[in-house]
């Protein structure tokens, strides 16, 4: 008896589509009907009983949609995907923070060290991953303090880095920066 009842259950849970809440409640109760609708009859047969379910309570399918369509499909939607969204905004967190730390970041622009190509308040994103640089390319590098700096670059240095140029009040100051304090190159900005 308990076979042909958890079958007609399982077929008409799986027409409903419910999420998981409401699917135990709705299963518990309509169990009881069932349990009730079946003690009244003498089949022990599963294939019967369900047949017997079927005949009395109505077809899994049509039940199904009739209980989908009580809770409601668009909440039982949103109660789905409201159950995955933790885990695909941690997913999308991992992601964001680490392209911005490997790949690319954004920089506000605080002076004129490059003007008027960027021009300060201006924010700027930059390529972490290039390597090889062109005649006039705009870099973001840190100085020997740690600040980040912004420069254009003039050619590569003795030294195996790149001399960078920053403008400094009415002159060009020209520096040499290491590779390894070259932080990537200005792909993007809001000017």
């Amino acid at each position: 008896m308990r076979n042909g009842i958890e079958k007609y259950l399982d077929d008409v849970l799986c027409y409903a589509d419910l999420a998981s809440a409401d699917e135990y409640s709705v299963r518990a109760e309509l169990a009881e009907h069932l349990h009730a609708l079946a003690e009244n009859s003498q089949d022990s047969n599963p294939k019967e009983i369900y047949a017997m379910l079927k005949d009395q309570f109505g077809s899994p399918k049509r039940v199904g949609l009739n209980i989908a369509a009580a809770k409601g499909r668009v909440r039982t939607y949103f109660k789905k995907r409201l159950r995955k969204l933790p885990l695909q905004l941690a997913i999308a967190l991992v992601l964001a923070f680490g392209l911005r730390y490997a790949v690319a970041e954004e920089f506000y622009v605080t002076g004129d060290g490059v003007a008027p190509i960027i021009s300060r308040g201006s924010r700027v994103f930059v390529y972490k991953l290039a390597h090889s640089f062109h005649l006039q390319d705009v870099v973001v590098y840190r100085d020997t303090a740690g600040v980040y700096l912004l420069g254009t670059i003039e050619r590569e240095s003795n030294s195996n880095g790149w001399l960078v140029a920053r403008n400094a009040g009415s002159k060009k100051e020209v520096q040499d920066v290491p590779r390894e304090r070259i932080v990537g190159r200005v792909f993007l900005n809001t000017r």
